[in-house]
């Protein structure tokens, strides 16, 4: 389009990779975060008006590059068994549930599984850092967890990018000391196994995840979330989170009920205590299926174990 310039490509023909996304970042320059291809879309994303930009120009294209990585994404998971982890993006690299999430996505990978998660923070990093180290044994984790220990949890980065695409210099050092540790784990990974991150710019504020060997980035979250969902036809293990994450639980259900996408696939509430009394979403999930698609496909569990084997045993 003469005369307007965008920072991404509109019609891509694959997903991104960490390499595409986060060219420009420099572990020894605190700086560098904004210096990154996805920190430069996600600035001009703010600065155009979001989801509704004024320049309808921006929004024709946001539209196009939505529909090209879905049916990029299409074609990557095109008969294979995916399966998702969610989970709260705040939850700390020392977590015993940080570990917890990151042996079930290993052991799912190594079971032939695709992973996949929403790409941020947390749970989601914690599932793409399990599954590129299937390969690996347990020493190799905890001496991943120790370098992630640097940097426990996200930082509050919400005020990173202005309305007017001004960038807050103190929270892109903030953000930088956060995505260096995992960088630099994820750069040491010579063979990673693959998994499939599915972020947004929606939420840009919070790193994408180098651990995922591929990344379908969208524009408008409610697009990205309900393709997510779906994708994970082999089913999804719940560990714990708040607004996010029970949403996705009872989008999910409805998906379910409804065999909107052909059959009913395995739900996991991993955190028995947590989804039954600190959010008690599984009364609400026994009431919706009934007995029998709910002790068919609903686990509640504590058990690394019985929650991987639950979703690996599945065959639609």
């Amino acid at each position: 389009m003469p005369g307007f310039d965008l920072p991404y490509e509109p019609m891509r023909r694959r997903l991104y990779t960490p390499a595409d996304l986060f060219q420009g970042f420099d572990p020894a320059n605190s700086a560098s975060f904004a210096h990154t291809v996805d920190f430069a879309i996600y600035q001009h994303y703010v600065e155009q008006g979001r989801t509704a930009p004024e320049n309808p120009y921006v929004g024709m294209v946001q539209a196009m590059h939505d529909n090209t990585i879905t049916r990029a994404k299409t074609l990557f998971t095109a008969g294979r068994r995916v399966a998702a982890i969610m989970g709260g993006h705040k939850m700390s690299r020392t977590s015993p549930r940080y570990r917890d999430v990151a042996v079930m996505a290993r052991r799912l990978t190594r079971q032939g599984i695709l992973l996949c998660t929403g790409g941020g923070p947390g749970a989601m990093e914690a599932s793409h850092l399990g599954a590129s180290l299937a390969d690996g044994s347990d020493l190799d984790l905890d001496a991943a967890l120790a370098i992630l220990s640097k940097q426990p949890t996200v930082p509050a980065l919400a005020d990173i990018v202005a309305a007017d695409g001004s960038v807050d210099p103190a929270c892109v050092e903030l953000a930088h000391a956060w995505f260096a540790p995992a960088f630099e784990v994820a750069s040491a990974i010579r063979a990673p196994h693959e998994s499939l991150a599915i972020p947004t710019w929606h939420y840009g504020h919070e790193p994408s995840t180098p651990f995922a060997t591929h990344i379908g980035k969208y524009f408008q979250n409610s697009i990205r979330e309900d393709g997510l969902l779906a994708l994970a036809k082999q089913g999804i293990i719940y560990a714990e989170g708040k607004a996010g994450t029970i949403q996705e639980i009872f989008q999910d259900g409805a998906q379910n009920y409804y065999r909107t996408f052909e059959y009913f696939s395995p739900m996991v509430l991993f955190g028995a205590t947590y989804w039954t009394e600190t959010y008690p979403v599984v009364a609400v999930l026994q009431k919706l299926f009934g007995p029998e698609d709910y002790e068919k496909y609903v686990l509640v569990t504590d058990d690394v174990d019985a929650a991987t084997h639950f979703v690996e045993r599945f065959v639609p």
